[in-house]
């Protein structure tokens, strides 16, 4: 069968072509433009999907950003918090002792002498005296510090003895 399509298409080299093979022709070139339109459609579609995973892709980069800065942010201000929460028990702790401190003095000061032998009373005067000195230098800071610009109140409330 080769041979005889062979033979034909020496024999008929000259001849114009027939309406069939025209119209094969024509055919197989409409299929060979529709394949080309499905396949521009196919790589269009491919590549606006390849587009849209890469901005989903960077959209989502950007919120692990923002959520990574947030976080940072957050973990600053709770140290922020932390530190102030700190500084306040610390001053909460020193006000404490002081009263604890500032009782015990009032104390030792208003202590009935008429009962005490020589040592005990030796001890008293002098904690009294520590007492009174420690007061004369807080009141000589206190008065070093209350200047008018600094708007201090100058006195403790302690009756001084």
């Amino acid at each position: 069968m080769d041979d005889e399509a062979e033979d034909m298409s020496g024999r008929n080299t000259g001849k114009p072509e027939g309406n069939k093979k025209a119209k094969e022709r024509v055919k197989v070139e409409l299929e060979a433009a529709s394949f080309r339109e499905k396949l521009d459609q196919l790589m269009k579609s491919k590549e606006a999907l390849t587009m849209k995973t890469l901005e989903t892709k960077l959209l989502i980069t950007e919120k692990k950003k923002e959520v990574k800065l947030a976080k940072v942010q957050a973990r600053r201000e709770d140290a922020k918090l932390k530190a102030e929460l700190d500084m306040k028990m610390i001053a909460l702790k020193e006000a404490k002792a002081m009263k604890e401190l500032l009782a015990e003095e009032r104390d030792i000061m208003m202590m009935r002498t008429d009962g005490m032998d020589e040592d005990q009373l030796a001890w008293w005067n002098e904690t009294k005296a520590d007492i009174i000195a420690r007061k004369k230098a807080a009141r000589q800071v206190r008065a070093q510090g209350d200047s008018p610009a600094s708007g201090g109140a100058g006195g403790d409330g302690l009756v001084d003895g």
